[in-house]
């Protein structure tokens, strides 16, 4: 059995997260993909968006494995990440992969990651028992690095069994612009997934203060 991890802040989650993953899932075949929302994050500061928000926005993740071609027979998204941190627990990846490794005894684990994140891989808390417990898959959301991202997966892994590159036209995204945007008062409807745009409607989120 392959279980495919995608975890991120997802604030919002966007058409770049959803191809990322569609990228993701077409490479690995997996059974079954986990959406992670982060609840705090080691590199960024917590989300001013509550968690249950931010799970419910990531339902748009389901576009991902719809239609003739779906990639993957089941998605869920877990709110672990979120309720460690509403416990005062602070989360690293690998932490994350392991309560799959226990609820998935014997899957083969697999965890998606876009490109940045391998150039900075080896920063990462306990980064070699993540390369143990999971294979990495990089997405690319540069065009042009792909040099890069081979030299780096070489010197992480030099067997080259724990690296696996999904070839993706990248979409260049970024849910902090995104962000802005809506606050000056945009739609990003370009940018957004009707799930996510009517969550954000409803909850009257990104909007500028005083709004």
């Amino acid at each position: 059995m392959k279980i495919l991890l995608y975890g991120g802040t997802f604030d919002p989650p966007h058409y770049g997260h959803l191809n990322n993953l569609r990228a993701a899932a077409s490479r690995v075949q997996p059974d079954e993909i986990v959406v992670m929302p982060a609840g705090v994050s080691p590199f960024k500061q917590m989300s001013a968006t509550p968690g249950a928000l931010r799970a419910e926005m990531c339902g748009c993740f389901a576009e991902a494995v719809q239609g003739p071609r779906a990639a993957a027979r089941a998605l869920h998204v877990s709110t672990w990440e979120i309720e460690q941190a509403a416990a005062g627990r602070r989360n690293y990846t690998v932490l994350t992969l392991e309560m799959l490794a226990r609820q998935y005894p014997g899957a083969e684990l697999y965890l998606a990651i876009g490109s940045d994140m391998l150039l900075s891989f080896d920063g990462w808390h306990r980064w070699q028992d993540i390369l143990r417990l999971a294979h990495l898959v990089v997405t690319s959301r540069n065009t042009g690095d792909i040099p890069a991202l081979q030299a780096k997966a070489e010197q992480l892994d030099p067997g080259g069994s724990r690296v696996l590159f999904a070839p993706v036209t990248a979409l260049p995204m970024a849910s902090s612009d995104i962000r802005a945007r809506l606050a000056g008062g945009e739609s990003c409807e370009n940018e957004l997934p009707a799930l996510v745009q009517r969550v954000i409607a409803r909850e009257g989120l990104y909007r500028a203060k005083g709004d």
